[in-house]
Order: C-alpha cells, then structure tokens, then sequence
C-alpha cells in the first residue's frame, strides 16, 4: 500500500544544468538527450555554433554533457554544422555505440534543401582533438524523404528514424517516410 507523506516535500526539483545563452556554442536545444555508459549527456541545438552560418544564427551543434564533483556540470561543443555536405539543424534524438560514436539527423542538407542528413561523430583519437563528422547519408527530398528526427538502434545494428517530409503521394512535399541505414 502506498501513502502520501505527512506534509509535502520536494519531490520533483528542477535544476538548471546549462543555460544555452552563448550563441558560439548553440542556441535553441532541440530533440532528447542520451546519455553514455560513463553519464555524460549528449544533445543537439538547432541554432549556434558557427554564427557564419545562416544569416549570423548559427547551423547547430551537438554538444556534450559532463557531470563533475559538487553536482557541476562542464558543456563542450564537440561540432558546429556548416550547412554544407554535412547539413544544418540537427533536431533529432543521438544514439551512442559501444566505441562512442554519436549518430543522429539533421533537418537540411545543403544550403536551400531541405532534404537532410544522417550523420555519425566520431570521437577523437587524442584527448583534445576534434571529433570527426562524417555524413552516412543525405536525404533527396521529397523522394527519400525530409526533415528528419533523429535515429534508433534497431536489429543487427541497423539504425531506423522518421522522416516529417518526403516520400511519395502527397503533395506538395510528401507525407514522411520510415527510413533504414545499413553499415
């Protein structure tokens, strides 16, 4: 049998980890967190980083997390989209593997497409480094699909997500697609 306490006590609290106020290092989080075997949370925001990118708001970043002693919390920008082959607005849920690699979505794909991308970041081989970005694939809206929102793992560690746009028998943009990418 479960009973109420005797008087109300602070149950659910809400403590403010990191204020996204720094357009060089991202504006606008977006999508879930997740977070790795060692508690360290990765994100995405859909706005920052470069500020060169997009009229001055920045392409996005997919950040880091990493929790300290004293319940402190240090931020690191591990990549700053440039709107290009790698794409812009990341807005999807990351996904980490047993090395520490990051995969998630962007929004858009070159600069004017709204396709979009599938990306993996890659960690770097020395501390210090930066991480590497390498595009798994990028989306030919409305065929294959547009305006992604981030992957899954799903059976033989093939990644699944879901498209907003794309696909066929809508009009004008298509209704969305489920999409699979194979290593």
């Amino acid at each position: 049998m479960l009973s109420p306490p005797p008087k109300k006590g602070g149950t659910w609290t809400e403590t403010v980890l990191y204020p996204f106020n720094v357009p060089d290092l991202g504006t606008g989080p977006s999508g879930p967190v997740t977070f790795d075997g060692s508690g360290h949370m990765y994100g995405t925001t859909t706005f920052g980083g470069d500020v060169n990118c997009a009229d001055g708001v920045g392409c996005g970043v997919v950040y880091e997390l990493s929790p300290q002693e004293g319940g402190t919390w240090t931020y690191t920008n591990l990549y700053s989209f440039q709107y290009g082959g790698d794409g812009a607005y990341p807005e999807g849920y990351i996904v980490v593997d047993s090395l520490g690699n990051l995969y998630s979505t962007t929004t858009a794909s070159e600069e004017g497409s709204a396709g979009g991308t599938a990306f993996e970041l890659s960690p770097p081989q020395q501390e210090g480094q930066p991480w590497t970005e390498n595009t798994l694939h990028t989306f030919k809206a409305p065929a294959d699909g547009g305006d992604n929102r981030g992957l899954i793992w799903g059976k033989w560690n093939d990644l699944y997500g879901v498209t907003e746009a794309g696909g066929t028998g809508c009009q004008p943009d298509g209704c969305g697609t489920v999409f699979e990418l194979q290593p």
